[in-house]
């Protein structure tokens, strides 16, 4: 150290002793950190003003107190592209054109996948037909569905990375308004479209991949080498993640009842602050209410090394390997299902539970927050989660789709249905107001096309 520091350092303490001493109070010290207005572009929704005169007494000192208080916004500005005035919407996708797809789960909707075709209008893709099968009630087994290759309830719609629409049906309608229809093999399937409509393929399950009370949910797909997609299924009697190899149509399950991937027991989401109890499900093949819902939300890495999956109720994120999920369980890989469970890694607490997931080409995980009308990001770099956009609009933000588009900008559109408000969780009431909404905000980062 040299003789000036020494120095600098001596005067200093010299001069805080005498601060010390001449001080009338032992508590007079500057505090650390200094109290200061939060920037304009902090992240965090912090605001501080005098509250509204409703809620201060007469006392003129107290009327101008600047009180913090939470504006409920925080991150870029949310866009309103889509106004959902007819049927409610579960899905999003985006083709670079900017083609928006979208579905509606099936209950006297007259179709279940669609295309925008002006702010307030959807029109049915890739037409009316293929969304209308010859009936839904099995009438041979009135409890099931039936078979067909026109889509009954398309839970699902994704754009890969080659602009392809893929729709995942779920093969089992509501009936009444308050049961699903268990499904019958050839009703559930998932189906590949050009642009244009054009069916590319159709996969459907054997039984024993996916079972009448299966809830096939959401689906991301990696085009490398022969191609996979991964399915979640939702259902509380059998979770689990679907495995699809897309040049043979053979699939497969993994992590069949993984702790990871089943609802946590005693689950209780808050939306708006208000607590949201269990309805209990009335049998026969009653819809399972969201409380007991199973893994839902998917994402694959931009690499497509992993997939990052939770269940909806409950507020964790979990991810494996993609390379123990390619291999099929059989008599020649009798270990499969165990290394696979054995890979699972728990990536720790969201805050909220989850519905939707994506990914974009930086590596951020995308993570809706139903519970503060928020969506945020997983840093695999930091293992955080990253607060991202928040909104109190973002009522039930469901499914994420990043997109890339030609004609410029990378946007993040997700839909907005206040799904907690609707009768399945109301008690038989719809607390819901048209219309139902979609917004897309601005990302840094571009499609993770996994190609």
């Amino acid at each position: 150290m040299h003789f000036s520091q020494i120095l600098f350092s001596l005067v200093a303490v010299v001069a805080t002793s005498a601060a010390a001493q001449n001080s009338s109070n032992v508590f007079d010290f500057p505090e650390y950190p200094p109290p200061l207005t939060p920037p304009p572009n902090q992240t965090i929704a912090d605001g501080i003003a005098p509250l509204p005169q409703n809620e201060t007494n007469q006392d003129p000192a107290l009327a101008q107190a600047k009180i913090h208080f939470d504006t409920g916004r925080f991150g870029p500005a949310i866009e309103l592209v889509h106004a959902f005035f007819n049927f409610w919407p579960t899905g999003v996708a985006v083709s670079s054109d900017g083609s928006v797809f979208t579905c509606f789960p099936r209950g006297n909707e007259t179709f279940t996948l669609a295309k925008l075709n002006s702010s307030t209008t959807e029109a049915p893709f890739p037409n009316e037909d293929a969304n209308t099968p010859p009936s839904f009630v099995n009438q041979s087994s009135p409890a099931f569905s039936i078979a067909t290759d026109k889509l009954i309830f398309v839970q699902s719609v994704v754009v890969d990375g080659q602009d392809r629409v893929w729709a995942l049906d779920t093969g089992r309608p509501r009936i009444n308004g308050s049961m699903l229809l268990a499904a019958t093999p050839g009703g559930p399937k998932l189906v590949g479209y050009d642009l244009n409509g054009t069916t590319i393929t159709t996969i459907t399950f054997p039984d024993s991949v996916v079972a009448s009370d299966s809830s096939l949910n959401d689906v991301r797909f990696d085009l490398r080498g022969d191609g996979f997609a991964y399915i979640t299924d939702s259902s509380m009697q059998r979770p689990g993640i679907v495995v699809v190899n897309l040049k043979t149509g053979e699939s497969w399950r993994h992590l069949d009842g993984h702790p990871s991937v089943v609802p946590e027991a005693g689950f209780v989401p808050f939306h708006n602050g208000i607590p949201t109890y269990l309805h209990p499900p009335t049998p026969p093949n009653a819809i399972t209410f969201f409380n007991r819902f199973a893994v839902d939300g998917i994402a694959l890495s931009d690499d497509g090394e992993f997939l990052y999956y939770a269940p909806l109720a409950g507020r964790r994120l979990w991810r494996v390997p993609t390379s123990v999920l390619k291999v099929q369980p059989s008599s020649t890989n009798p270990d499969a299902t165990v290394l696979a469970q054995q890979a699972v890694q728990n990536m720790g607490d969201t805050g909220s539970h989850v519905d939707g997931l994506e990914t974009d080409d930086q590596g951020f995980i995308y993570v809706s927050a139903p519970e503060h009308n928020a969506i945020n990001r997983f840093n695999p770099k930091t293992g955080r989660i990253e607060p991202f956009v928040r909104d109190p609009a973002i009522q039930w933000p469901d499914t994420l789709a990043v997109v890339s588009l030609k004609s410029g900008g990378n946007f993040l559109y997700f839909t907005a249905n206040q799904l907690w408000l609707s009768p399945d969780y109301q008690n038989g009431t719809d607390l819901r107001t048209k219309p139902y909404a979609m917004f897309r905000v601005p990302i840094e980062g571009g499609i993770a096309s996994q190609t």
